[in-house]
């Protein structure tokens, strides 16, 4: 009898599940979803809102013809693409996928627009700000839902452990009962 409580606690152990790790998610971006770009950039920005550990491509199209990038890089949760040439007006799609700390490849696309791009980079104070707040409601959208998916994925790891849990003193339970009617 000993050897089937050992039995059934190794299956026990092994059902557990491993330390639950989320994936890394976009929080904010520079440019964002569905910005208005009026500047020339030399560079874009990802942030997570956990650590990257590689970047596994980058890809910037503008009007469905690829941009030349320079090697991404990554400092904690944050990566960044150096553009290799200039940027012109255009529908910019900025796809790119990432191992995060996990262990696990995520990816997506930001889409833009880049709109009377001067060569010396010159434009309105009013149309900077403008720009800057849709940038901040942008991240705040993304951040937010962010923090929902992170909280959702904290839930449903609740749920299987209480559940694990349940199913240990249930098993308890019937092996107590059968060994006390033996005796």
């Amino acid at each position: 009898m000993k050897k089937s409580m050992l039995v059934l606690l190794a299956l026990f152990l092994y059902m557990l599940p491993q330390t639950v790790s989320a994936h890394a998610v976009l929080t904010a971006s520079d440019p964002g979803q569905g910005d208005i770009v009026t500047e020339s950039m030399d560079v874009f920005t990802l942030t997570f809102n956990s650590d990257v550990e590689d970047v596994v491509e980058t890809i910037v199209t503008v009007n469905g013809q690829a941009l030349a990038t320079d090697s991404a890089a990554v400092d904690g949760t944050t990566v960044t693409v150096p553009l290799a040439e200039e940027m012109i007006d255009g529908d910019y799609e900025f796809s790119y996928k990432v191992i995060s700390a996990d262990g696990h490849e995520v990816g997506n696309t930001v889409s833009f627009t880049a709109e009377g791009l001067t060569s010396n980079g010159e434009s309105s104070e009013q149309e900077s700000e403008d720009q800057n707040e849709q940038n901040t409601q942008v991240n705040e959208q993304e951040q937010t839902a962010a923090e929902k998916s992170h909280e959702e994925e904290d839930s449903d790891s609740g749920f299987i452990i209480t559940g694990l849990v349940i199913i240990v003193l249930l098993c308890a339970a019937v092996l107590f009962f059968t060994y006390r009617k033996r005796d």
